[in-house]
């Protein structure tokens, strides 16, 4: 259907719904040939026709361009350049788009008074104003080529216009392209640290509980309807965000200038969010690398432009701080979850904006005073906690056993296409408190909770009371000003004091009071309190490719969280070996990687298990020492051919020839990983080797040495107080050595014991210089992956 076919049956015979409204759409293509044709069928058979449309197509490098110009008509298709921005293609069609007048739309103006018919005047037609229909109000409405809208899509939104003159910018609800009945959005805004928030749930269904019509801080150009004055009186799009945030941005200054932005969710736009979901390549930012920039950096840099360039210069230090620190927070898990292009992608989309301050300096002068000051938007942004809530529940929904591939795979609108879907789970999803039961029937958040909550209530007298003091934990200073000088100075008070280097773990433990508002004190107890709940929860989610059962993980977690090694940290104010309960279920599951027992492994994986070395190290060295001697007995049974049945091992017939080039790599990702820690610690690091007995010393003083005998060790308790389990625990050992009666798993078992006589070793050396609990950690954790696989296996 040609938009030809539509002129002179619709445009002049026809005066169409709202006739004084004038719209011209404007569609945006780049390599969406696979949505083209949908989305043209839907503007082109909407019940409200357009007067006019202009197609821009930047540079597309399959059929893009060829479909628009045989719907819409050679001359109604601009041929761009393939690096333009979404916003430069709109500005350029505004700029082409005539103005259509009451000469294009002859309804628009008074009729004849002559009728042909009847060969006589109409005296009545004298009477009508010269515009029956008052002064037209053109307007653009900016569509995606992968987003279609409804038939009545534009009526609905002119019908907003039309009853209320104040609102210039409007938009439609957006459901996703696969799933009919799955919201996207129904408004944006944009929170202090960066995310865009919508306030839609993950997988929420559409049952009209978000239909009201109402002002949003944006609406997304996605069937984005502006009025064509105020575009031009707003200057188009920043040309400084050619793809992502640029809606946001846009609807921002029209508020600041005194207009009014409205979502409107009766009418309805299927989006397919094509490339924030990788589905094409982003052309318009970089270099045109191949592949397109990374829709991550490219949306991470757009956030942190949008807020520096808007936000009141009262608030601009404190946000700037936010995207910081949030930046931080993230590039470390994405490192920790073994994702480094995304941490990569968080650091350069912050630096590649904050090392181009004449942008952000320019663009707030174009800007300039607002008309309309920030307080009265500020309920038009997300309520100070819920990007925190958002985020909480959506590692509940990650870590709490679901396992579908697709949970991370969320777009620009924060949720996650699901495709089609059977109609009954698509009603149990959005069913009353469906949320609430799931995670309820999830082991894993239910863990935490319950070991959160028996922490508080076995710590409940250290909430409160001041800072933490006693036992191997050093004086908390006032500020955390004063632990980074402790970290700083020359002279530091760890032991009985002196000029040594400063331990790395300052800087940890300052970081941490940092992000909680400089109290050093609430810092060491939330470490301290919370070390229980977060080492259940770690080796809960750890544990996923170990055994399949749900219950057998959640057992073992519990026994983890509640080894001897880890209550007594918890008592004796050992932060180290407190830290070490947290991170040592990551490094096991990271260390299994880089072993090469699963085949050879992969540089991101190496940089992941370095990191949390070094971090595990910085409070406990010993844990490196255990790493050096697991590495040697891995590489010794490797030479021997005793580890085959561990996993997806590499065979000695590689195809370049013996088995010195598979066992060679795998040794120098792991000499890497090793060397790392000595490198970022130095030169502390280097200390420990003048003196080898600070090796088996933790953060803190050194408190409780050798409190432990032969039986306490061999029954995982390394002495103390709090270290309480002893006999109670000959389970766990007797549970461990019949798992090795099993007839499966039997390779994994064996190397778990393997791993536990390493840390048992190390348990009896460090005994006699200090306290033994990281050892018993990793004794214990070893003996427990080997009864929840002798457990599994004799279900089986």
């Amino acid at each position: 259907m040609s938009v030809h076919s539509h002129s002179a049956a619709q445009y002049e015979a026809a005066t169409p719904e709202f006739p004084r409204h004038v719209v011209t759409a404007v569609l945006v293509s780049h390599d969406g040939a696979r949505w083209l044709p949908e989305a043209l069928s839907g503007l082109l058979s909407q019940e409200r026709p357009v007067q006019d449309v202009i197609a821009a197509d930047t540079g597309s490098a399959d059929e893009s361009a060829q479909i628009l110009a045989e719907s819409l008509g050679p001359d109604r298709v601009l041929h761009m350049a393939r690096r333009t921005g979404f916003g430069a293609a709109v500005d350029e069609a505004e700029r082409t788009a005539r103005v259509q007048t009451p000469d294009d739309l002859p309804y628009l103006k008074r009729p004849s008074g002559w009728d042909p018919v009847t060969r006589t005047w109409r005296d009545d037609a004298y009477d009508m104003p010269e515009l029956p229909h008052g002064e037209p109000v053109h307007w653009l409405w900016l569509l995606h080529d992968d987003c279609a809208p409804e038939p009545d899509a534009l009526a609905r939104l002119l019908r907003i216009v039309d009853a209320d003159p104040d609102a210039t910018i409007v938009g439609p609800k957006l459901r996703s392209w696969y799933d009919r009945r799955q919201l996207l959005e129904a408004g944006v805004s944009i929170a202090n640290s960066g995310r865009r928030w919508s306030g839609i749930e993950r997988r929420e269904q559409d049952q009209g509980q978000h239909d009201q019509v109402r002002t949003v801080l944006s609406v997304s150009t996605a069937g984005m309807l502006i009025r064509r004055d105020v575009f031009e009186q707003l200057g188009g799009f920043d040309r400084h965000l050619p793809l992502m945030r640029d809606d946001v941005d846009l609807c921002w200054r029209a508020h600041s200038a005194g207009h009014n932005v409205l979502i409107v969710p009766e009418a309805v736009v299927r989006h397919a969010e094509a490339a924030s979901r990788e589905r094409r390549p982003v052309d318009c930012v970089g270099r045109g690398a191949r592949g397109g920039a990374s829709p991550h950096r490219v949306d991470k840099a757009g956030a942190v432009y949008t807020l520096l360039a808007n936000v009141p210069s009262s608030k601009l230090f404190w946000v700037m701080l936010r995207l910081v620190l949030g930046t931080l927070l993230r590039t470390l898990a994405y490192l920790v979850g073994k994702a480094p292009g995304q941490a990569l992608d968080e650091v350069r989309g912050l630096t590649g904006t904050l090392l181009r301050p004449g942008r952000i300096l320019g663009a707030r002068r174009r800007r300039g005073k607002p008309a309309v000051p920030y307080g009265e938007l500020r309920h038009l942004f997300p309520p100070p906690g819920a990007t925190v809530r958002a985020t909480a529940e959506q590692v509940a929904s990650n870590f709490g056993g679901r396992a579908e591939p697709d949970m991370s795979s969320g777009g620009r609108h924060g949720a996650v296409e699901s495709g089609p879907g059977d109609e009954d789970a698509d009603y149990l999803q959005v069913e009353q408190f469906a949320r609430l039961k799931q995670i309820a029937r999830k082991p894993g958040p239910v863990l935490f909770a319950v070991l959160l909550l028996v922490s508080l209530i076995a710590c409940r007298q250290l909430l409160g009371g001041g800072a933490l003091a006693g036992g191997a934990l050093l004086p908390a200073p006032a500020d955390v000003a004063d632990l980074w000088g402790r970290f700083a100075d020359g002279w530091h008070p760890v032991g009985i004091g002196g000029t040594q280097t400063a331990p790395p773990y300052l800087a940890i433990v300052a970081g941490v009071a940092t992000v909680f508002f400089g109290s050093t004190g609430f810092a060491l107890t939330l470490l301290l309190v919370c070390s229980v709940p977060l080492a259940g929860f770690t080796a809960y989610f750890t544990s996923r490719p170990l055994v399949e059962s749900r219950l057998l993980r959640a057992w073992g977690s519990v026994a983890y969280a509640f080894l001897p090694a880890a209550t007594g940290a918890l008592a004796g104010g050992r932060i180290g070996t407190a830290v070490l309960a947290i991170t040592l279920p990551l490094l096991a599951r990271a260390a299994v990687a880089v072993s090469g027992l699963r085949g050879r492994p992969g540089w991101r994986s190496v940089w992941g298990y370095a990191l949390l070395l070094t971090l595990a190290t910085s409070f406990t060295p010993l844990v490196w020492l255990i790493a050096v001697t697991l590495l040697a007995v891995v590489l010794v049974l490797r030479r021997l051919g005793l580890t085959d049945g561990l996993g997806e091992s590499e065979t000695a017939a590689d195809e370049d020839g013996g088995s010195d080039g598979p066992l060679r790599g795998v040794l120098a990702r792991n000499a890497a990983a090793l060397l790392t820690p000595i490198v970022l610690l130095a030169p502390w690091s280097l200390s420990l080797f003048t003196d080898p007995a600070n090796l088996f010393r933790e953060a803190g003083l050194t408190y409780g040495a050798g409190s432990a005998d032969a039986l306490g060790l061999l029954t995982l308790t390394p002495g103390g107080p709090g270290a309480v389990g002893g006999l109670l625990l000959v389970g766990v050992v007797l549970a461990a050595l019949a798992a090795l009666l099993r007839g499966e798993r039997q390779a994994a078992i064996r190397a778990a014991w393997a791993v536990a006589l390493v840390g048992l070793l190390y348990a009896g050396v460090a005994n006699s210089v200090a306290w033994a609990g990281p050892a018993t950690l990793v004794y214990g954790m070893a003996l427990l992956c080997a009864a929840v696989l002798g457990a599994e296996g004799a279900k089986e």
